[in-house]
């Protein structure tokens, strides 16, 4: 058998053996990529090595009859890259769909038929038309005229072929990361030979004389492509571009490492955390800033999680990562695969309970359902004496008064049974012994759970301060009122027996004990206030102000009272009102010091409130005297001349309303009270 030299023989011969020894390699590492992606591409590398090396022999080969023996070769290694080449394209884009029998027929039905055709009725005159070798600048080539058969296979593996570069150019366009560069570089080594070909056909590129294929020879180059998205961009080793749905659109950040440790991947919010994590770079280098990722990287510590703290522009970012190997059954780890959470509000969040629980002034505590306190805050050191380690573990009853627990037993027996909050008076022992007195509010931590939340408030000197305002109140109701009238009763009968000169004093004591007696009226007024649980009811001002604006004038014959108000002015207020308004009517008339006092009462509306206004013309309230009501303060040198305005400004707030109070020129006082609509005037 002769053999001729071809300038083309050493490059397809280079193709040849790197196309197989891509092939040994995927093999080799079968247990890596997943099945479709793996043997596509055996085949991919296969085919064109059979392709290449008949193609090497086909050219130097001197004989007919030689070339066309090797020619049938060349055919299997054509038909078969048509199949293999759309095949990995498509599971390489996770279109595995396509591979099906029926649907995937329409790639591998024709080829299959010409390798058959081929190798039964012959290239000649199947696809040539009279075939011969002819002189191409010292070897020769064959030529030959084509067939519509050799045409239309033709037509068929470009449209093929278009169709692959299409879905590779889409990917590569629409992805980003390393399999955009893997999309791009199969995208150019699969154009490359195809455009080469069609330059050899075309006549633009080999010799004058015959044809010569450049598809194959085309392939010494584009080795090198496969070599380095293979190598460098880990083909084999991670997963294809179908893992965007579950990969570049977590708003987790992930990584992969190979074995070696070198980044292979990462998406958008892991290049955030780790600007540095760039691909192929170590994990040492990638994290260098959280040492712990890249000792977990190193070690394969699988499905293992820990916290780290990132730089997160200058303030902190709280991470937690998930480690994970990937491996196959019965092969060695060949990555890890890292998923980073951020958890910076939650942990910031937990941070601020946390140190809201241990600074607070109550003790909170959880217990569980066998009556053991599980967590006691730090506050508890400070309001009884007792170290957290002493109480927790111990049964909650054991701190509670004797005589308290029976009930404290009961509370929290109801609270795990039921979905609302438990609470109850206790007394708690000290450290040292004594009991202090607690507030305390018993509901279910969640509603599965079998624990309960204690929040213990310390009242021991509320209790205590309540206790010496009632004895103050009390006195000041009573006491003072009965001694009062004793001292009127007392007065009156020394009125026979004191001259003209003394009746005088005996006046300025009728007088102070009037006052003294409404003192102890308006102390009553105040505590029912203060204590009453009534609420909010809808009060007609205008009959309210005309009514009381009656009495007033008949309980002080020489003031002169008027009254502006419009037919109904309904306000939403504190049942107790009445009391506030008859104050500050009284107060117009019994602290005017002229003979014939005047009082201007009226009711206007004020966008969604209601107003009364209250003017006199006496001598006005000192300013000092408004500032320390208007500051809410006594003080030993400063002090209102009477309890009355404290009492209209507890029950106006207490209505939502608003007070306020001007002199008045010339002379006098305006009080001016605001109050909301009630609820059906606004309708």
């Amino acid at each position: 058998m002769a053999w001729q030299p071809t300038p083309y023989t050493a490059p397809l011969l280079v193709a040849a053996v790197a196309s197989f020894a891509f092939s040994v390699y995927a093999v080799g590492n079968r247990s890596r990529g997943g099945n479709p992606l793996l043997w596509s591409f055996v085949g991919v590398a296969g085919t064109a090595g059979v392709w290449s090396l008949a193609y090497a022999a086909q050219l130097s080969a001197a004989s007919l009859e030689t070339t066309l023996y090797f020619n049938r070769f060349v055919w299997l290694g054509t038909a078969g890259l048509a199949v293999a080449w759309p095949a990995f394209v498509l599971s390489y884009v996770d279109r595995t769909a396509w591979l099906g029998r029926r649907r995937f027929a329409l790639f591998w039905l024709v080829p299959a038929a010409v390798v058959v055709a081929v190798w039964t009725v012959g290239v000649d005159p199947l696809f040539y038309l009279a075939p011969s070798l002819v002189d191409a600048g010292g070897y020769r080539v064959l030529d030959y005229a084509p067939t519509p058969a050799l045409l239309g296979f033709v037509g068929y593996t470009y449209a093929v072929n278009l169709f692959t570069f299409a879905v590779l150019g889409y990917a590569a366009a629409t992805r980003d990361g390393v399999f955009r560069r893997q999309a791009a570089i199969l995208f150019v080594a699969g154009v490359a030979p195809l455009a080469l070909g069609a330059a050899g056909i075309a006549g633009a590129i080999g010799p004058e004389t015959g044809l010569v294929d450049f598809t194959p020879i085309a392939f010494s180059g584009t080795s090198a492509l496969l070599a380095w998205v293979v190598f460098r961009y880990r083909l084999l080793d991670v997963s294809p571009i179908a893992r965007d749905a579950v990969f570049a659109n977590l708003s987790d950040g992930v990584v992969v490492c190979d074995a070696e440790g070198r980044v292979v991947d990462r998406n958008d919010p892991a290049r955030s955390l780790f600007p540095d994590a760039e691909l192929g770079v170590h994990a040492d280098e990638a994290f260098a800033d959280a040492p712990a990722v890249a000792d977990a990287v190193a070690d394969g510590a699988a499905d293992d999680e820990f916290h780290v703290t990132v730089d997160g522009g200058g303030a902190p970012r709280f991470l937690t990562v998930d480690v994970h190997d990937i491996t196959a059954p019965g092969a060695a780890r060949s990555g890890t695969v890292l998923l980073f959470r951020d958890v910076t509000e939650r942990e910031t969040l937990q941070r601020r309970y946390r140190a809201l629980i241990e600074k607070s002034p109550n003790v909170i505590a959880v217990c569980g359902d066998d009556g053991l306190l599980r967590y006691v805050s730090p506050s508890i050191e400070r309001l009884l004496g007792h170290r957290t380690s002493e109480v927790e573990g111990r049964p909650v009853i054991d701190l509670v008064h004797p005589e308290d627990r029976r009930e404290a037993q009961r509370a929290f027996e109801r609270a795990f049974d039921g979905p609302e909050p438990e609470s109850i008076t206790h007394r708690i022992a000290r450290a040292d012994g004594s009991w202090r007195q607690f507030e305390t509010v018993i509901e279910r931590l969640f509603e599965d759970a079998r624990e309960v939340v204690i929040t213990a408030t310390d009242v021991t000197e509320a209790r205590r301060y309540e206790q010496r305002l009632q004895v103050l109140n009390r006195v000041l109701r009573h006491d003072l009122k009965n001694d009062t009238n004793v001292i009127g009763g007392y007065a009156d009968l020394l009125r026979d027996h004191v001259d003209e000169e003394g009746q005088q004093y005996l006046d300025i004591i009728d007088r102070k004990v009037k006052t003294l007696t409404h003192l102890s009226d308006q102390a009553r007024e105040i505590d029912v206030a203060l204590h009453s649980d009534a609420g909010r009811t809808e009060i007609d001002l205008a009959a309210l102000v005309d009514r009381l604006c009656d009495s007033l004038e008949s309980s002080f014959p020489r003031a002169t009272v008027t009254v502006t108000a419009p037919e109904s002015a309904v306000v939403s207020a504190d049942e107790l009102l009445e009391s506030a308004v008859r104050n500050v009517l009284e107060n117009a008339v019994v602290h005017n010091d002229g003979d014939d006092p005047h009082v201007e009462a009226s009711v206007v509306a004020d966008g969604d409130r209601f107003r009364i206004d209250v003017a006199d013309d006496g001598p006005g309230i000192p300013p000092v005297e408004r500032a320390v009501f208007s500051e809410a303060r006594e003080t030993a040198l400063e002090h209102a001349s009477g309890l009355g305005l404290w009492l209209v400004h507890w029950i106006v707030t207490e209505s939502g309303g608003d007070l306020e109070i001007d002199t008045r020129e010339p002379t006098g006082t305006v009080v001016r009270m605001w109050l909301p609509r009630a609820a059906s005037e606004n309708d």
